[in-house]
């Protein structure tokens, strides 16, 4: 019996000293990429603008008289790029905008105040400094709706219309619920992921879109290296969401002229309760356009993107009449 448990712990041993080694083989290669990639990432799209202290980015396309905004997704680490098989079939006819919050893309990562309100404020304050001016056509994908319907409601001169990216209303969250002490877990696990290198094993070409080109994957990759699940994408913005919520449920709904792109919705939700929600919020609206997707909540630009293009160009001739 010793023998067997002496045999165990030996194997044991070897095993936990195989994975201290391949951690430290992979945290050398990593500080070797990232250096390499530092290079690379300076032609990553967008400028960097200086909000309360600190880099925030902002890409910025195209000319005319209506200017479409897009808002990112919970743990998208590069907006800019991400929307681009959208917003480059509308950069001909509009002014298109993205903005980084921080944390995401080529912006900063921060340990400042993340309420929805102050996030607000600096997109505004990033779009500005980026003469980039309002009014805007908010489009919001996911969660970033919280973002949307805080800024039409405190700043409803800044907001023309918003383009729903199936995005998220406050009783969507309602429903799916916010389990802290597992965001928490995830966050600690993505943040050793990402200092010890060993996240690179679990990014290959595949889990990118493509529709994007080598060069742009190869940029996605070098920011999911650096920035996926990082503190504000992973948690400082997920915990702050009910407090969002119940603000914009103590205000009027912003009566804004709405185009809501649809989907079969997330795994925590079935298709009909996801967009029996959406179509709850904005039924009572003058102006609101619907349109379905047989796709999921996360592959819509991928797949409808000549759809969804073609129907905000229909939407804002109509809001333009």
């Amino acid at each position: 019996m010793k023998k067997a448990l002496k045999l165990i712990g030996k194997i044991l041993l070897g095993f936990i000293i195989l994975d201290i080694i391949i951690i430290l083989i992979m945290f050398v290669y990593n500080r070797i990429m990232l250096s390499k990639e530092d290079k690379l990432l300076e032609n990553y799209p967008g400028q960097l603008v200086e909000v309360d202290g600190h880099n925030m980015n902002v890409f910025v396309e195209g000319e005319g008289t209506h200017t479409l905004v897009f808002l990112s997704p919970s743990q998208d680490t590069s907006p800019a790029i991400s929307f681009k098989p959208l917003y480059s079939k509308l950069s001909d006819d509009y002014r298109v905008a993205v903005v980084e919050k921080f944390g995401y893309g080529m912006s900063d990562v921060v340990d400042t105040e993340r309420d929805y309100e102050t996030m607000v404020d600096e997109c505004r304050n990033a779009l500005e400094k980026a003469g980039v001016e309002a009014p805007y056509i908010l489009c919001p994908y996911s969660k970033s709706g919280v973002d949307t319907l805080i800024w039409a409601q405190k700043y409803p001169d800044e907001v023309e219309a918003v383009v729903s990216i199936d995005m998220a209303f406050p009783e969507h969250f309602d429903k799916m619920g916010i389990d802290t002490k597992q965001l928490k877990t995830t966050s600690t696990f993505m943040g050793f992921a990402r200092a010890t290198g060993i996240i690179r094993l679990f990014v290959p070409d595949s889990a990118f879109s493509p529709l994007h080109s080598d060069d742009d994957i190869k940029l996605e990759r070098a920011l999911v290296c650096r920035k996926f699940g990082n503190h504000i994408i992973n948690y400082d913005e997920i915990v702050t969401l009910p407090d969002a919520c119940e603000l914009i449920k103590s205000n009027p709904f912003p009566d804004k002229p709405m185009l809501l792109f649809l989907t079969n919705g997330v795994t925590e939700m079935d298709t009909e309760t996801w967009q029996e929600i959406s179509h709850s919020y904005a039924d009572d609206l003058k102006v609101k356009t619907f349109t379905a997707f047989d796709c999921t909540h996360y592959e819509i630009i991928e797949k409808e993107s000549e759809q969804m293009s073609q129907d905000i160009k229909d939407f804002i001739n109509k809001i333009s009449e």
